[in-house]
């Protein structure tokens, strides 16, 4: 996953009042209002509620 993705749909979800923070360095797993995400699972929460709208390539 590209970091500035997640990176870019931290910031949009945190300027919706959500609580948002990485739980490591890596960026794989996060904190949205103290329920854990998987990375995919966090970019697709942020397509969910419309911040993204392009598909993002797993590799």
């Amino acid at each position: 996953m590209s970091d500035v993705l997640l990176q870019e749909a931290a910031v949009a979800i945190r300027a919706m009042g959500w609580k948002v923070e990485p739980t490591g360095d890596d960026l794989g797993l996060w904190l949205v209002d103290g329920k854990q995400l998987s990375d995919a699972n966090f970019l697709a929460l942020a397509r969910l509620i419309g911040l993204l709208t392009s598909p993002e390539t797993i590799q």
